[in-house]
């Protein structure tokens, strides 16, 4: 009797101490990451989250995920938090701040990992009863804004780097759309978005590298290419800059020398003058 009752104990602490695998829970807002999403044309994702579907959105940097509906939107998705907790976790990715600022994210449908890009400003008509007023925008590959019908070039990037393609669309990017790579990562405040653009000697530079902290808004125009050098190797490329940071406003000229060994390889920005 007595060997039947220690045998009792011992199953139920052992219970305790190792707890069944299919008793843990997600924790609320946690998705595992996967490494990459699949970039796919915004008329074909439209097909899979048509309007009205609600489906989940897992940022890419934390992992964190909420659900939202799709309410709206031909040209790319208008969607709204579905639940006041949903909102919560939209907000929390922005640091208590709704904002602009475009973030990689993946959309779990059908059994497919979509890569997608989204900001965080309501605006608009809202519908839900979800603390959210209005709605925000999720952009996919090939879509574009409703009003100019142009194609979001941080929107863009922002997909690129859920798909774990930012590196490959460097490598055949000509110099002007490499120094946009830079400009955009300076305007998300994202260092990921420049970094396949980089020499060797600018990735170590703590300067650089803080160029990518405390802008809050940057509007920016880049020029016609010098012809000082052969453009084939290497080329000179400036932009107008207008930046907002703590001290406000300000006006500034970013000049980029770029180089590349052969036709064949990538450019990288081996000095910016500013």
């Amino acid at each position: 009797m007595w060997k039947k009752t220690v045998i009792g104990i011992l199953l139920t602490s052992s219970l305790f101490l190792y707890p069944e695998p299919y008793l843990a829970k997600e924790p609320l807002t946690y998705f595992p990451i996967v490494k990459k999403g699949e970039i796919l044309q915004w008329k074909k994702v439209s097909e899979l989250i048509p309007k009205g579907s609600t489906f989940k959105v897992i940022d890419l940097e934390t992992g964190f995920y909420f659900r939202v509906q799709r309410r709206a939107g031909n040209q790319h998705a208008d969607v709204q938090p579905l639940t006041h907790d949903d909102t919560a976790v939209l907000k929390h990715l922005y640091n208590g701040k709704w904002s602009w600022n475009r973030r990689a994210v993946l959309i779990p449908v059908k059994g497919r990992m979509i890569a997608g890009s989204m900001h965080g400003m309501p605006h608009g008509a809202g519908a839900l009863e979800n603390g959210f007023p209005g709605h925000f925008c999720i952009h996919f590959s090939g879509s574009s804004t409703h009003r100019s019908r142009n194609i979001d070039p941080s929107h863009q990037l922002m997909i690129l780097k859920a798909g774990d393609q930012l590196n490959r669309y460097a490598s055949g990017a000509s110099a002007k759309q490499a120094v946009s790579m830079f400009l955009v990562g300076m305007k998300q405040q994202d260092y990921k978005i420049a970094k396949p653009i980089l020499s060797s000697a600018l990735l170590n530079d703590s300067q650089i590298k803080g160029l990518f902290k405390g802008i809050t808004s940057m509007q920016y125009e880049i020029k016609k290419k010098s012809t000082r050098y052969p453009p084939i190797v290497r080329t000179e490329i400036s932009a107008k800059v207008k930046q907002y940071d703590e001290n406000g406003k300000q006006n500034k000229v970013y000049k980029f020398s770029l180089e590349r060994k052969s036709m064949t390889d990538g450019w990288k920005i081996i000095k910016i003058k500013y």
